[in-house]
């Protein structure tokens, strides 16, 4: 960490959970989880600089207060930590910009699908980690996975600049693509459920406004609930559960129409899709390598 900052950084509590000044970190793909990042970062008080393609997309960032360019290779070059944002299927072109530059430097793909024997295949020299937050790192509720390389040198540090987004939580490779289906996915899952409940709630004569309050403060205060008081969801069902009641007739519904069996084949459908990404992209990288060494 020492060699990154110059000094060992402090850690202070102060709206996100840390701090961390004279930090540059580059965001190659400011597109829309890599913006809520650079904000996230920049809140922490590192200094950002965001890449992207466009002209407008870079006028924006820098409208924000973001240094921003479409230069991957100078952003990486001032930075001491890079973040790989942009869609899966653009990482080999980008690959073959950066990956002279990164030896040495701790590089984090966020990236779904493509796992660390291809990020190492492709950074030479570079510590690779995988993370995936999720959108509500927008207000600093993300739950980040974490990947990290074994003997990782720079594991604490990137575990501080993705607590600047909320709660990190280490996992084995093995684990990061069904984590991207219940917790990258995840927020949109739930709202389409909540979507759900507002229009059932308008069905049965409640007013718009009314109906979206009732139904985000019934979810957040459940969370809360069972965050405080650990006890499986079922047992609170049973809580309010009783016979012959409302709550009872709403659930022999939801068991009629099959809701957990939709939700489980929906993460499990998404876990293969990662998986089934991965292969796709390792091919083409592959492809790519092949195609450069006949040349």
């Amino acid at each position: 960490m020492q060699s990154l900052l110059g000094h060992q950084p402090a850690l202070v509590l102060k709206g996100c959970r840390f701090r961390l000044s004279n930090l540059t970190v580059a965001i190659l793909g400011a597109g829309k989880i890599g913006s809520i990042m650079a904000r996230s970062f920049s809140d922490c008080g590192i200094h950002v600089i965001a890449t992207a393609r466009s002209r407008e997309r870079i006028e924006k960032l820098r409208m924000q207060g973001f240094e921003a360019t479409s230069d991957n290779v100078y952003a990486v070059e001032k930075a001491s930590v890079v973040f790989i944002s942009v869609k899966p299927y653009q990482y080999p072109a980008l690959a073959w910009q950066i990956g002279g530059h990164v030896s040495g430097k701790p590089v984090v793909s966020v990236m779904a699908g493509i796992p660390l024997r291809v990020l190492r295949k492709t950074l030479p020299g570079a510590e690779v980690y995988r993370a995936m937050p999720n959108l509500n790192a927008a207000v600093k509720r993300s739950a980040t996975g974490l990947v990290a390389p074994s003997n990782a040198q720079y594991k604490e540090l990137i575990k501080s600049i993705l607590s600047c987004m909320g709660s990190v939580y280490e996992l084995p490779e093995q684990l990061i693509d069904a984590w991207t289906a219940v917790a990258g996915s995840g927020p949109a899952i739930i709202a389409e459920f909540i979507d759900s409940m507002i229009l059932a709630a308008l069905a049965v004569g409640i007013p718009r406004d009314l109906a979206y309050d009732a139904v985000l403060e019934s979810i957040i205060g459940t969370a809360e609930y069972l965050r405080t008081r650990p006890v499986h969801p079922a047992q609170l069902r049973d809580e309010v559960t009783t016979p012959g009641g409302t709550t009872i007739m709403a659930l022999k519904i939801i068991e009629g129409k099959g809701m957990k069996s939709a939700l489980i084949d929906a993460v499990e459908k998404a876990t293969a899709r990662a998986r089934k990404l991965a292969r796709e992209i390792e091919e083409r990288i592959e492809e790519q390598h092949e195609n450069s060494g006949a040349s």
